[in-house]
């Protein structure tokens, strides 16, 4: 055999062995890409099944949501309809309380007119009164007004009038005096047209007092046993307790209680405030409110030389609670001692009149 016929055979068996290897690698990627093939249909079948799914789901939801808004519609549809009707109720109640509130005010003036009408009257039977010497004393018998905390110019009222004493004679000095009306001891006797000296420690109520109280002479002083001294005067939050010195107590016992500043204030004492206001004679009416200090300034006073008619005198401590059976012996002692009657007890203050006015008077 020819060499040439060896080398052509070694490339055909070459050639063979190739084309085997490579129908054989043929095939096996053939075989592959089927079973790729095979695999990407069943996940498209799946993802077709599953997108159905959805698809059904949706359709469902859809449905359910449908039903939900109409069923919700319906609600609001009811609600405007009751919310409507609601509306309407409202406004006739308004029309029938606005119609109530308007007859009210109408009754209201009636009855207004008609109390004043009986005041004109009564002053006018009053006058006549007067006029022809039967009714002599100034007591307003059904116009009886009082600003007082318990009643105590009532009760003054009463015994002036009692003893005949006219109401715009009633001259006074309030030590202590707060606020110009409300809670006032001397108020009354200001309206009946007396006058007189009110003295307030505390700079924040000073303007008030001089405002509605423009007929009276105000210091904004503190009153004391001397004159011309310079004390702290505690300022509290709380309405009539602001005082010279310690103020703990108060504090300890009103939790709402808070000192809001303390000032320096000149002194001035009752005898000098005879002297210099009143022409050296006593007032009808002394108040003395001074948180505390009272027996202080009682025991300075000049009672043999400078005697108010009247003393309204605090004789109880401070408290949150109403204070029954409890007295400032102490005073009422020392007020006897100088021949001053208790004549009435509010619980709170006590009005003392002095024996030897009160005696020259009823004889």
């Amino acid at each position: 055999m020819s060499l040439y016929t060896r080398i052509l055979r070694f490339l055909l068996r070459d050639l063979y062995t190739r084309n085997d290897a490579a129908r054989t690698e043929t095939k096996t990627v053939s075989e592959t890409l089927h079973r790729q093939l095979d695999e990407q249909l069943q996940i498209q079948q799946e993802l077709q099944k599953k997108i159905m799914q959805l698809e059904s789901q949706n359709r469902e939801l859809f449905q359910e949501l449908t039903h939900s808004q109409n069923y919700f519609q319906e609600i609001i549809e009811q609600s405007n309809a009751g919310h409507d009707e609601r509306i309407q109720r409202s406004e006739q109640r308004l029309d029938c309380l606005e119609h109530y509130r308007s007859e009210t005010e109408k009754r209201m003036q009636s009855d207004d007119e008609t109390t004043l009408g009986i005041a004109h009257r009564t002053e006018c039977i009053e006058q006549a009164l007067r006029e022809c010497h039967i009714y002599e004393n100034p007591l307003q018998l059904f116009n009886k007004k009082t600003y007082s905390q318990a009643g105590e110019d009532a009760i003054l009222l009463y015994a002036c009038a009692m003893l005949g004493i006219s109401l715009h004679a009633c001259n006074y000095l309030d030590l202590g005096a707060n606020k110009p009306v409300e809670m006032s001891n001397t108020y009354f006797f200001y309206e009946q047209g007396a006058r007189g000296v009110l003295l307030e420690a505390s700079p924040l109520l000073i303007p008030d007092l001089k405002n509605q109280r423009s007929g009276d002479v105000i210091l904004n002083q503190a009153v004391s046993d001397k004159s011309g001294e310079t004390v702290t005067f505690n300022i509290l939050n709380l309405d009539g307790l602001s005082k010279i010195g310690d103020v703990s107590d108060i504090l300890k016992q009103h939790p709402g209680a808070k000192l809001e500043k303390s000032i320096e204030i000149k002194t001035i004492c009752y005898n000098d405030i005879i002297q210099n206001y009143f022409d050296g004679k006593a007032p009808v009416i002394l108040n003395l409110d001074i948180e505390g200090l009272e027996m202080q300034i009682l025991r300075s006073m000049d009672l043999e030389q400078y005697r108010p008619l009247f003393m309204i005198v605090e004789m109880i401590p401070y408290s949150r609670k109403l204070s029954a059976g409890i007295k400032n012996t102490e005073l009422l002692h020392y007020l006897q001692s100088r021949n001053y009657i208790e004549y009435a007890f509010t619980g709170i203050n006590s009005i003392f009149i002095d024996k030897l006015q009160y005696e020259q008077l009823i004889s």
